[in-house]
């Protein structure tokens, strides 16, 4: 299976594109497109589905038909895995028989560990066969600060190591929530061609990272009604699309208090000192490691031990699965219909039931 890294074959007449970012397998999806249609060629030539939303026998029917209206057709089909196995199974006999002129482009989650596409073997052999199976990664931690400073200089702009350090910390990493919170910053400092961490704070989720406590207290509290409320006027400050900004604060807070709790067990107190031995940082993550974030803030260690008072170990596991599979479905990758508001209410009561 090829990389993304490496160069699209973008004359493959099956492309199966797979992976954890939404925005990579759109970026991609674009360069096959735009390598096999102009412009003009387009309003006949295209057609973009959701593949759970259409009847799979009309979309096998559609694949093999020709088209009087244009000489070359790209159809892109987006969540194939959405399909049930049936289904997956019609649309490969489908891709079985495609005229030379058409070009059919997928897109689908990977498995949980990440190596395949989430779909059944026989659609992405035939995919295989026909073109390429691709894994769409997004950057990995070593180099995802290259990877932003790229990004921001698309809008013609630099930025420091600070202000990337504070965009991974709130986006807990996250590459499709980076590229938005890239473009509002860049739009955000006008003519200026640098962006600082204080435009990143001005604009980014920190304007509600004291809001976090509030939540993760009524949370800790089993206080559903007050945290719901917390909720609520979050929801309503955040831009739209904020949904996952605020599910990775929740994300990022869990994990905090997970490494405090190790620490208190080991016997120190991150309200005292930061100062830890490497057999305790050692089992910490590099990214939003908590020693780093306290720091000299004592009393960000002292609202941590608090919090972390009110969740045993078997809670915060249990809290941080079920904040995986709310991030599942705010990205469309668990086949559910659901709102970003439905969603982080749904996973707000079950954390106060823990």
């Amino acid at each position: 299976m090829a990389s993304y890294d490496s160069q699209l074959d973008t004359s493959a007449q099956v492309t199966l594109l797979y992976g954890d970012s939404e925005l990579l397998k759109q970026r991609a999806t674009k360069v096959i497109v735009d390598a096999r249609l102009t412009a003009e060629q387009r309003a006949d030539g295209l057609l973009s589905l959701a593949a759970g939303e259409h009847d799979p026998k009309q979309l096998a029917a559609e694949l093999g038909s020709h088209s009087l209206l244009a000489s070359e057709r790209v159809f892109v089909l987006k969540r194939v895995d959405d399909l049930n196995a049936d289904d997956q199974r019609l649309l490969a006999a489908a891709l079985e028989r495609l005229p030379d002129t058409t070009a059919v482009v997928m897109t689908c989650a990977e498995t949980t560990k990440g190596r395949k596409p989430k779909v059944v073997k026989e659609l992405a052999e035939v995919a295989q066969r026909h073109g390429q199976v691709v894994h769409v990664t997004s950057p990995q931690e070593n180099a995802l600060s290259r990877w932003i400073i790229a990004e921001a200089k698309q809008y013609n702009k630099a930025i420091t190591p600070r202000a990337i350090r504070l965009l991974r910390e709130l986006t807990d990493d996250d590459v499709d929530m980076l590229v938005g919170e890239i473009e509002k910053v860049a739009t955000y400092i006008g003519e200026r061609r640098q962006i600082e961490q204080a435009d990143v704070e001005a604009v980014g989720f920190s304007s509600q990272q004291g809001d976090i406590w509030k939540i993760m207290d009524a949370i800790g509290n089993r206080q559903p009604v007050e945290a719901l409320a917390e909720l609520e006027r979050m929801l309503l400050e955040a831009a739209h699309g904020g949904a996952l900004g605020l599910l990775g604060m929740i994300s990022r807070q869990l994990r905090l208090i997970w490494q405090t709790r190790v620490a208190a067990r080991q016997g120190y107190r991150l309200d005292r000192s930061t100062d830890l031995p490497e057999e305790v940082t050692s089992k910490f993550p590099a990214q939003h490691n908590v020693a780093a974030i306290v720091g000299s803030r004592r009393w960000l260690g002292e609202k941590l031990i608090a919090q972390a008072k009110k969740f045993d170990d078997r809670q915060i596991a249990r809290a941080l699965d079920r904040v995986h599979q709310t991030d599942v479905v705010l990205k469309g990758q668990g086949g559910q219909a659901i709102d970003e508001r439905t969603a982080l209410e749904a996973l707000i009561v079950e954390l106060c039931k823990l």
